[in-house]
């Protein structure tokens, strides 16, 4: 009975390192798998290869290489067809653990902004409703994805209105339905997409592009809400033109006064997204008091030639 105490602490401790040492093993196993931005047949094959090499560490795997993925991700878009390497991580991380929702959505805009991987941000999202059929935020990303990213706004419709049927989808989309595929809702989920890519950016290169972006969206929402609200005075006062651009401010939508509130939030924000939240800028009517136009032309040009994702081509 003496002896039985330490023979179980010894057997215990055997166990440990052995698990230990197996899981060493998988590790650098599944380590001398990466490789560069890949072709779509080898993607794939190294899914399947990490699948096959976990024996029952797939949840330990799937969080390891997640981690990796955080740490030794690239912001360097793609110049080629290939798919990323940071798609094949995904596709690793959601094919060893398919409920890790975070991976779909944070990967699935990390690869379509970054990288400019667009097919690999499309079969990610496509994985994740594949999935979960019944979850209104991946039928809304993928949609929005098709719209915005792929310019097939016939892909993209039937996913936005199933989003808006299922439980748990926020009023905006219920009340918008395909409505949202105009270019305010288009640039108001890109606006939620840059605001959850921010707080996570991998560097200050990549903070500061999202900034850039940030800014300009804000930019474009601000002059889109002005637009209204004029649009609004002018059908209320026919054949009668704003003297002031405070004669019109009452008629602003409710979205351009809730600024902040009208985003998802995780968590508190830091001090310089709230900055990058609550900035405001300036505009004016046309001499004719028929439009609206930047205050500041400097800033317009700087802001106004940002598209929803990738910079448009100069004129």
């Amino acid at each position: 009975m003496k002896l039985l105490l330490p023979a179980l602490l010894l057997g215990a401790f055997l166990c440990l390192t052995a698990s230990k040492l197996a899981i060493e093993n998988k590790r650098e196993a599944f380590v001398a798998l990466k490789g560069p931005d890949l072709q779509p047949v080898q993607v794939s094959y190294r899914a399947d290869s990490v699948k096959k090499l976990a024996f029952g560490f797939e949840s330990f795997l799937s969080s390891l290489l997640w981690v990796r993925l955080l740490q030794e991700a690239t912001t360097t878009p793609l110049d080629s067809q290939r798919l990323s390497w940071e798609f094949s991580e995904v596709d690793a991380v959601t094919t060893l653990d398919p409920n890790f929702d975070i991976a779909y959505r944070f990967g699935s805009m990390y690869v379509s902004f970054f990288r400019r991987d667009r097919e690999g941000g499309k079969r990610i999202l496509e994985k994740w409703v594949k999935k979960r059929p019944l979850y209104w935020k991946a039928h809304h990303m993928l949609g929005m994805h098709y719209f915005l990213e792929l310019k097939d706004t016939a892909s993209a419709a039937p996913h936005i209105l199933r989003a808006s049927q299922l439980p748990g989808a926020p009023q905006f989309i219920n009340s918008l339905g395909i409505g949202l595929l105009g270019q305010a809702g288009a640039t108001q989920f890109a606006l939620q997409s840059a605001v959850d890519l921010f707080e996570s950016a991998p560097s200050l290169e990549a903070k500061t592009r999202l900034a850039q972006r940030i800014r300009s969206l804000r930019w474009h929402l601000q002059k889109d809400a002005w637009e209204k609200a004029l649009a609004v005075y002018l059908k209320k006062n026919p054949g009668k033109k704003p003297s002031m651009l405070q004669n019109i401010a009452p008629h602003l939508p409710a979205l351009h006064t809730r600024g902040i509130s009208s985003l998802e939030l995780n968590g508190r924000p830091s001090p310089e997204l709230t900055a990058l939240l609550a900035e405001k800028f300036a505009f004016r009517l046309t001499p004719n008091g028929s439009g609206i136009e930047s205050a500041n032309p400097r800033e317009s040009k700087e802001l106004e030639h940002i598209g929803v994702y990738l910079q448009k081509e100069s004129p």
